[in-house]
């Protein structure tokens, strides 16, 4: 299998803020997300999701160094989606939907890696027509070395079920 995997920043690679020019802060990421977001990528294609403006996120693009640049999804908030338990759900199910119709979508399997997944997001994945992985961090200590092995070990399955680990 060749999954995207969606990805969180803020309660998963809890990257450290610095002050940068002019009013957007920099981040930074430990060595160790480095290593373990460098690993995610040679599983599958990394795409953000994150309501962190994009000029940010291109900050930790350039300090991750990956061989290919990952994909944005677009999280548009609404005020409905604040109430959800899952508040990013309807803005990936959406880019999943539009990559899907564009052709783009060139992945098998959906890997999502997010602190804040509630029981919605089950009933979504259950329906997708493709197999889904969750993994939800603590927000504490973010992304391990436990979320990367799950991801392996998901991918060297190559069940066609669908599959979760919250």
């Amino acid at each position: 299998m060749k999954p995207i995997i969606l990805l969180d920043v803020d309660g998963v690679l809890n990257p450290k803020v610095h002050r940068g020019d002019g009013d957007r802060p920099d981040l930074h990421l430990s060595d160790a997300k480095v290593a373990l977001v460098r690993r995610l990528a040679t599983k599958g294609r990394i795409a953000w999701v994150t309501t962190s403006p994009a000029d940010v996120v291109a900050g930790l693009d350039a300090q991750l160094e990956l061989d290919v640049e990952p994909l944005r999804v677009k999280v548009e908030m609404r005020d409905s989606d604040a109430e959800e338990p899952t508040p990013k759900l309807s803005s990936v199910a959406r880019w999943l939907e539009r990559m899907e119709a564009s052709g783009e979508a060139d992945w098998d399997s959906v890997v999502w890696i997010d602190d804040v997944l509630g029981p919605d997001v089950h009933d979504w994945a259950h329906h997708l027509n493709q197999p889904v992985l969750l993994e939800k961090p603590v927000p504490e200590q973010g992304l391990t070395e436990a979320h990367v092995v799950a991801v392996q070990v998901f991918i060297d399955g190559g069940k066609r079920r669908k599959t979760d680990s919250l």
